[in-house]
C-alpha cells in the first residue's frame, strides 16, 4: 500500500466565488480608514474565531480612532456573508475526482466564520468530502504563512512531499506551497489579477507550477496526468 496523499484546495475563487469586495476591504471602507489599512483589518477579521459581529466589533475599535465602531453595518456585513458564497461550476467534480483518485481532501483558506458556513450551505457535497480544512480564523495564519498549510499538512497526516495545492492566487497559494515542497496546480481563472506572476513564471524567474490550468473543471485531469 502506497503512503498517503492529500489535494488541497483554496476556496475563494478557486471551489466558490462572493461578492466582488472582500470583507476586510468592505471593512476598511466602512470605517473610512486610510489607504494601506486593509491588510491590518484582514488581520482582525480573518486571524480569529468570533462567535458573533458584536466580538467583531470590539476587535475593530483598536483600529479606529475614539474606538467607534458601527455595530449595525458590521451585524448588516455578518448577515450578507452567511449566504454570499457560490460553488464554481466544476468545483464539485474537482473535489469528487480527487477522492476517486485516493486523495485525502484538505481545505486550505484565508476565511471568516461566516463566509465559511456560506460555503458549507452552498458547496455540501465539497464539504463533505473534505478530511481536513485548515481556516484561517482557526489556525490564527493567513496564506502565505507556512503554518496554515503545515496545520494542514499535519491534520491529513501527509508530507508535503506527497501533497498537491491547487488554488488560483500564484503569491499566496502556488509560491509559499512549493517552498513547502508541495506539487501545485495553479487555477488561472483571473489572469488580469496575476499578471505579474504570470510573467514571472514565463521569464522562468520564480518557479513553474506543476500544471496551470484556466479553470478549475480542469483540474480533475490535471490530478489524472500527474504522477508518483
Amino acid at each position: 500500500m502506497g503512503r498517503k496523499r492529500a489535494v488541497l484546495f483554496d476556496l475563494g475563487a478557486t471551489l466558490v466565488t462572493g461578492p466582488s469586495s472582500a470583507p476586510a476591504a468592505q471593512v476598511a471602507r466602512m470605517l473610512d480608514l486610510p489607504a494601506g489599512e486593509e491588510r491590518r483589518v484582514a488581520e482582525v477579521l480573518l486571524c480569529r474565531n468570533y462567535p458573533g459581529p458584536a466580538e467583531v466589533c470590539c476587535a475593530l475599535a483598536g483600529l479606529v480612532p475614539g474606538g467607534q465602531v458601527r455595530e449595525e453595518e458590521v451585524c448588516r456585513l455578518w448577515v450578507e456573508q452567511e449566504s454570499a458564497a457560490v460553488e464554481i461550476p466544476g468545483a464539485t467534480e474537482a473535489v469528487v475526482r480527487a477522492k476517486e483518485l485516493g486523495y485525502a481532501v484538505g481545505l486550505v483558506s484565508d476565511i471568516w466564520a461566516p463566509y465559511y458556513r456560506a460555503f458549507l450551505h452552498a458547496c455540501p457535497e465539497i464539504a463533505s468530502r473534505v478530511d481536513f480544512a485548515a481556516l484561517s480564523f482557526r489556525v490564527g495564519k493567513r496564506k502565505p504563512a507556512p503554518q496554515i498549510f503545515l496545520a494542514a499538512l499535519e491534520g491529513l497526516g501527509v508530507d508535503s512531499c506527497h501533497a498537491i495545492m491547487v488554488g488560483d492566487t500564484y503569491d499566496r497559494d502556488i509560491l509559499p506551497a512549493k517552498k513547502l515542497g508541495l506539487r501545485t496546480i495553479w487555477v488561472l481563472c483571473r489572469p488580469e489579477r496575476e499578471y505579474r506572476a504570470a510573467a514571472a513564471v514565463l521569464m522562468e524567474n520564480w518557479p513553474r507550477p506543476d500544471r496551470i490550468v484556466a479553470h478549475i473543471g480542469e483540474v480533475p485531469g490535471a490530478l489524472a496526468e500527474l504522477t508518483w
